[in-house]
């Protein structure tokens, strides 16, 4: 695995990414988790780094990405046998909670 990719796999190791990238990877993290939790704090900090067309580029790409990662989870799809991505996917199975 190359450096960079050490430090945005699992938990994020800002000293091993620019300032800028860092803050590109917070973006892509809070996307997936909860939009609505970017506030405006945030998007200054965003601002600092990126201008107005490199952010409507990021959020589109991590829009892609995020609607590709629900997308394959829904559908439970992995990888094919004679592919070079692992296969042999593992999908959480959420429980409903009872009242």
């Amino acid at each position: 695995m190359e450096p960079k990719e050490e430090c945005i796999i699992g938990h994020i190791d800002e000293s091993g990414l620019t300032p800028r990238e860092a803050v590109a990877v917070k973006l892509a993290e809070k996307m997936a988790a909860d939009p609505n939790e970017i506030d405006d704090e945030f998007f200054a900090e965003i601002r600092t780094h990126f201008n107005d067309e490199e952010i409507v580029e990021m959020v589109f790409a991590a829009s892609i990405f995020n609607w590709g990662n629900k997308f394959n989870i829904t559908m439970r799809l992995d990888a094919a046998p004679d592919s070079p991505y692992k296969s042999g996917m593992n999908y959480p199975y959420v429980v409903e909670k009872k009242s």
